[in-house]
């Protein structure tokens, strides 16, 4: 599903983002990406979603070779991909349903399936009686969860997490976490992006570390947050 092979990427004059950085993250596994802050991560999820290309070595994601991608096929790549921001990126002046609904504007669905769609995402993430609440009028958690619930609408074979839990107290990160972990039971590809600790030991799920654009581990199964 997403494979980094020798991958370097490097700005002028010579700063280095990633170093020779490899790994595959199979359909359907949950992957979590941890180091401290400058380690790359987000240098990886941009990579993946070809915001950037990479300066050395190939990044394939479901068979895409995103270093040969054309600037109109990109679009056709984001498409299968669901992306989750710790600062929501809703639009304030629309309403949960309308953010959702918007989304799917965008992509051309017509128009008599999207009610069914958004009401589908709206019950997968608990927010159906949150449908005609403005973004202000949210919690923070209720904000994330409806994120979460535009990503999903897409029907996206990847979903990668940014930090999501950054702005959330205890009760809501563990909610969040929930969330994500039952979307990957769905079979979607989920890689987590985060500097909690708590979190990714409790997720016990595949951990890969990163120390300045280098992996220094990948641990495959009951994976543990250790720098």
């Amino acid at each position: 599903m997403i494979k980094f092979i020798n991958i370097t990427k490097s700005y002028p004059p010579n700063i280095f983002a990633l170093r020779n950085v490899s790994f595959h993250i199979k359909p359907g596994e949950f992957v979590s990406i941890v180091g401290q802050s400058g380690a790359g991560k987000t240098t990886i999820l941009r990579l993946i979603i070809a915001e950037e290309k990479p300066t050395k070595g190939k990044v394939i994601i479901g068979g895409w070779d995103i270093r040969d991608a054309k600037q109109n096929e990109i679009p056709l790549l984001r498409r299968q991909i669901g992306v989750i921001f710790q600062d929501f990126k809703l639009l304030s002046k629309k309403t949960v349903y309308e953010n959702i609904e918007f989304s799917l504007q965008v992509i051309g669905t017509p128009f008599k399936k999207i009610p069914g769609i958004v009401s589908q995402a709206l019950k997968i993430v608990g927010l159906e009686n949150k449908a005609r609440n403005f973004p202000p009028q949210l919690s923070a958690g209720e904000a994330q969860r409806a994120a979460i619930a535009r990503a999903m609408v897409y029907r996206p074979k990847i979903l990668l997490a940014d930090e999501p839990t950054g702005n959330l107290d205890p009760i809501n990160t563990r909610e969040v976490i929930e969330l994500l972990l039952r979307i990957n039971e769905l079979g979607i590809t989920t890689v987590l992006v985060t500097h909690n600790r708590e979190i990714v030991n409790l997720i016990k799920k595949r951990v890969i570390t990163l120390d300045q654009g280098m992996i220094i581990g990948d641990q495959q199964e009951k994976g543990r947050y250790v720098i």
